[in-house]
């Protein structure tokens, strides 16, 4: 039985298989954090390659998600501590006026499962709770999710209210949804931008490097 195979089943998007082969890999003493690392995570990374190269598509891409989301539980209780020290933490949020989060839903995964710890706010949610939240969890970043055109106007406001109050150089701040755009990240004054969940924890590690080589 190897990690290798329950990568595989998570590729193949095979829940069912998945899943036993987690529960026989602990039972037989596997380490959790290679079950972890080099099943879970590569898996649903593989599950990422084949939505980019347009093998798979939304739909598959968040089976895939949601078949990790399944399994972590099944591994959590086996992890010691101090390998779990989270990378960063993070707040996501989907902004006022827009209630799609699919999208969002995606990206906390990829993040969970790479090492960060992720407030999810859900929808909809005023830019004033969206920082009140970032200060009340001490969050390194405040992740921004739009679809709509109509609302992707209250990512900006996130980050002027920021600045009102002293605040932009304390979160990095990225933003991303349907609407969204590198122009419009720079625009606005974002610290980075994602095409989707899959460039999603690249991002958030360069800038939380570059933020901790400012310190």
């Amino acid at each position: 039985m190897s990690t290798k195979e329950i990568a595989e089943a998570i590729e193949q998007l095979e829940g069912t298989k998945a899943e036993e082969l987690v529960k026989k890999a602990l039972n037989e003493g596997a380490n959790p954090w290679e079950i972890l690392q080099e099943g879970i995570v590569k898996g649903i990374k593989a599950v990422g390659d084949k939505f980019g190269k347009g093998e798979y598509f939304l739909l598959e891409l968040q089976e895939g998600a949601e078949l990790a989301e399944k399994l972590l539980p099944l591994v959590r209780p086996k992890l010691t501590t101090d390998q779990s020290k989270p990378k960063g933490t993070v707040v996501m949020a989907t902004v006022k006026g827009d209630l799609h989060d699919i999208g969002k839903n995606l990206v906390i995964m990829q993040l969970s499962l790479n090492g960060y710890k992720v407030h999810d706010m859900g929808m909809d949610n005023p830019s004033m709770n969206i920082i009140n939240k970032a200060k009340e969890v001490e969050a390194d970043v405040i992740g921004l999710s739009a679809l709509l055109l109509s609302t992707i106007p209250a990512q900006e406001e996130v980050i002027q209210n920021l600045k009102e109050l002293g605040l932009r150089e304390k979160y990095v701040v990225v933003v991303g949804g349907g609407a969204t755009t590198q122009k419009w990240a720079t625009q606005i004054g974002a610290d980075g931008w994602g095409v989707d969940a899959v460039q999603a924890v690249a991002v958030v590690d360069r800038l939380m490097e570059k933020k901790g080589a400012g310190k």
